[in-house]
């Protein structure tokens, strides 16, 4: 592991100013919250590292879990330990709470934010070792089709096979969730559903999220995880399915570059036209049974 290259720190007072900021360096530099995933990058220098880091975590009004009029709102610095003990998610929105928990050991979920759990790198080894030229970075191919690819994506591969690594994303898509971006251009809201394209996020280099909110709470949910260390470990797949007013939604994880959700019938059908890599077709059989198990 190297030591991390030179920086410039900037600890932002206000959403607008930590915006101000990302569009001054236009895309050198990256949002510092927890840090669990962006130090370890920095470290490895698995990709050049951003060369100015924009602290949010003093920012009032980002941080903390509300709930008003049915909905609930929870800030974008808000750690993982707040989602899992916190009573009203516990109660309410326990998929949520169950997918925190389920995620990193407890002292990333102490440091850990939602926005960052939401926000990290993909976990493709092709693009996390600096020997493989990928094309997520640039390069001519994605080699896991050729290669190892036990985790890797089973739908929606076009150019990259790596999948989405958030935990949270699953059960927040399943409940329809939004996020409220803001950048020098504004405030817009995005689907959690809607977050993830192929290569990365529909965020702006000057947009930061500031809170995550779920319309109302489900009257029926669940979570699960399938990996390979019980304790901690990142999602071979997962599922997640959360019955409200709209009628029942299910997401899926581990299983593509974005989100798949939509309605059981719609995912089932998203399953049996996966197409499935050399090392990685168990996960048609283990999506189709995760689907039956969160929609029971």
């Amino acid at each position: 592991m190297k030591a991390v290259a030179a920086y410039k720190y900037y600890d932002a007072e206000t959403v607008e100013e930590a915006c101000a900021v990302l569009n001054q360096y236009a895309g050198k530099a990256k949002v510092l919250a927890g840090g669990t995933d962006l130090v370890d990058w920095m470290k490895r220098r698995f990709m050049p590292t951003p060369e100015v880091l924009v602290n949010i975590k003093k920012i009032p009004g980002l941080s903390g879990i509300t709930e008003e009029g049915g909905a609930l709102k929870i800030g974008a610095t808000t750690t993982l330990t707040d989602i899992v003990e916190n009573s009203t998610i516990q109660s309410k929105y326990k998929s949520l709470a169950d997918a925190a928990a389920k995620g990193p050991p407890p002292p990333i979920r102490n440091m850990g934010t939602v926005a960052g759990n939401l926000c990290q790198y993909v976990r493709c080894w092709y693009y996390r070792w600096p020997d493989w030229y990928c094309y997520r970075k640039g390069g001519p191919i994605c080699f896991a089709p050729g290669g190892r690819n036990v985790p890797h994506a089973i739908m929606e591969q076009k150019v990259c096979n790596a999948v989405v690594p958030s935990d949270l994303a699953v059960p927040l898509a399943a409940m329809n969730a939004t996020l409220t971006v803001q950048g020098t251009g504004g405030t817009r809201e995005v689907a959690v559903k809607d977050l993830y394209v192929v290569l990365g996020t529909v965020l702006k280099p000057d947009e930061i999220i500031t809170s995550v909110t779920v319309p109302e709470a489900p009257t029926k949910q669940a979570f699960l995880k399938s990996r390979v260390r019980a304790g901690v470990d990142f999602a071979l797949v997962s599922a997640a399915a959360a019955t409200t007013s709209k009628g029942t939604t299910v997401a899926l994880g581990g299983v593509a570059p974005i989100m798949v959700a939509g309605t059981p019938d719609a995912i089932n059908a998203a399953i049996d036209k996966a197409t499935p890599l050399s090392e990685n077709r168990y996960k048609v059989s283990v999506a189709k049974a995760m689907v039956r198990r969160v929609t029971a």
